[in-house]
């Protein structure tokens, strides 16, 4: 089952990707017209990595719970990964050493299979660059103490079925927004995560048509 499923991702990340029109279906208010190319200032580039792998066979992808701290992310749900560091050769190894640090990922058993479209994040002005990377093996995790509050691991279908999209009242600093999200387990994924996934989503959709 997950053997056959990763041969139909590789498939489909090779083929055109579904873009900003996926994206879009996941996206807050407010977002629909600024990108980095018209923010009008220079945008910081990160990377995160969509880690998808079996558990029972069946296909899981990761995402972490950040910490509550005194910024514009705090207490979100993501995908491991942050900005680059001077050491990176590329966003790639960006995404890897960031899943290593966060979660603990053996990176050298992790084989990159694409990536999907950047998007950018207004409110921390990052351009980023979701990683694909499918790991043959259950893995066992270790989260970074300092800044996961908790590792949560999703079956990927879930996030195929329209049962689990929602619209969610989100409290921020200043304001309440509405916006589209997805509710897994109880938990809430929204903004640029929610965007990325929505992707991934339409691309593993598309290859089951």
């Amino acid at each position: 089952m997950f053997e056959e499923f990763i041969i139909r991702l590789k498939n489909a990340i090779n083929e055109p990707l579904p873009g900003v029109e996926a994206q879009m279906r996941l996206v807050p208010p407010n977002r629909q017209r600024l990108t980095a190319n018209n923010s009008g200032i220079t945008p910081r580039k990160a990377a995160v990595l969509a880690l998808v792998y079996p558990k029972q066979a069946i296909p899981h992808i990761v995402f972490t719970l950040r910490k509550k701290y005194p910024g514009v992310h705090s207490g979100q749900i993501s995908f491991p990964g942050g900005k680059v560091e001077k050491g990176d050769a590329n966003l790639i190894e960006t995404a890897l050493r960031e899943a290593n640090e966060e979660v603990g990922l053996l990176t050298h058993k992790v084989e990159v299979i694409g990536s999907l479209t950047e998007v950018y994040i207004p409110p921390s002005n990052f351009l980023v660059n979701p990683v694909v990377g499918v790991l043959n093996e259950e893995p066992d995790f270790i989260k970074q103490e300092s800044e996961v509050e908790e590792i949560l691991e999703f079956e990927i279908n879930h996030f195929l079925d329209s049962i689990n999209l929602i619209e969610k009242e989100i409290h921020l600093k200043d304001r309440i927004i509405k916006t589209p999200a997805y509710q897994i387990d109880g938990h809430i994924i929204w903004g640029a995560t929610a965007m990325m996934m929505s992707e991934l989503a339409e691309l593993i959709k598309q290859d089951t048509i």
